[in-house]
């Protein structure tokens, strides 16, 4: 071996072991990244809020409440591989723009990685913002608690969010009235079950123009399933509004039970009903009327 080799071998396992370190050090941070507050964000510019217009920031709100709950994955909205890192850079451009909910969610959720960050930060910003009167924020609580592990929610945030939500919903913001018309439909988060109270918070929601999360409505109207046309109809229709911002084939698998029921029965009242039902175009403003007793 050469005099010039032998000096080449203390650099060349200098800088293996120096890329051995950094591999180390970014599989380290990886593992970990979750338990501390996300960095990677630009910080929120108020004077924007100021100049945001209340209908800009009302339909804002609406955009970035109808994709929280499908943050990670895809939707309507975003239905490609693609989908989760553009719906990222869309709540990026809503909090340039002024919508500090979309700088909050952004520090607990990371589309673009499926990450969740701590709640504690975010959270008691939106405490501040509910104390002065923000329903918005009394609404992003819950959802935010909601993605949150439950491991990394504390008893504490979970009764935060529930004060609030009602809060919300009482002034009349539809996304606390949806929110919580689920959880009382459904009796989940602690509130006991009241189907008719629910339906009603539900379909103020609904009048209001906000169609996604519709789990609660649905499977209220799927406890009803029958041969009577009307309840049938009701379902089908929020079914098809549900697969207007879900990737969901909920309408089809609908339609394949009711001609499954319709042969059993011999029923040519409900085969032509399946017909019928796959033949319409139901839109949100539809299925309230339809579900209004």
């Amino acid at each position: 071996m050469t005099a010039s080799s032998r000096r080449s071998l203390p650099w060349l396992a200098w800088v293996a072991g120096a890329i051995l370190v950094t591999m180390c050090a970014l599989l380290l941070y990886e593992s970990a990244r979750e338990d501390f507050p996300r960095q990677n964000l630009r910080a929120f510019d108020a004077r924007r809020a100021a100049q945001l217009s209340e209908m800009q920031r009302s339909a804002y709100e609406q955009e970035l409440f109808s994709e929280l709950s499908q943050w990670n994955r895809l939707s309507r909205r975003y239905p490609t591989e693609a989908g989760v890192k553009q719906r990222e850079e869309r709540w990026k451009q809503l909090a340039s723009e002024g919508l500090e909910l979309a700088h909050i969610a952004l520090q607990v959720l990371q589309p673009n990685g499926g990450f969740v960050y701590p709640l504690d930060g975010p959270m008691a910003r939106l405490q501040v913002l509910a104390e002065q009167g923000d329903q918005g924020a009394m609404c992003l609580m819950t959802g935010l608690v909601a993605q949150a592990k439950p491991s990394r929610r504390s008893a504490e945030q979970v009764d935060m969010a529930r004060k609030w939500l009602i809060k919300g919903a009482e002034g009349g913001h539809a996304e606390c009235q949806l929110q919580l018309g689920r959880h009382t439909i459904l009796g989940l988060e602690g509130f006991a079950k009241d189907e008719s109270r629910g339906l009603s918070l539900e379909l103020a929601a609904r009048r209001n123009g906000y169609a996604h999360d519709l789990g609660g409505l649905i499977t209220y109207f799927q406890s009803r399933w029958s041969t009577d046309p009307a309840d049938l109809t009701r379902l089908y229709c929020w079914l098809s509004v549900d697969a207007q911002s879900r990737l969901t084939d909920g309408p089809q698998q609908m339609l394949r039970l009711l001609r499954t029921d319709a042969q059993r029965l011999g029923s040519e009242e409900l085969s032509n009903l399946a017909g019928h039902l796959e033949s319409q175009k139901f839109l949100l403003p539809t299925c309230v009327d339809l579900s209004v007793r």
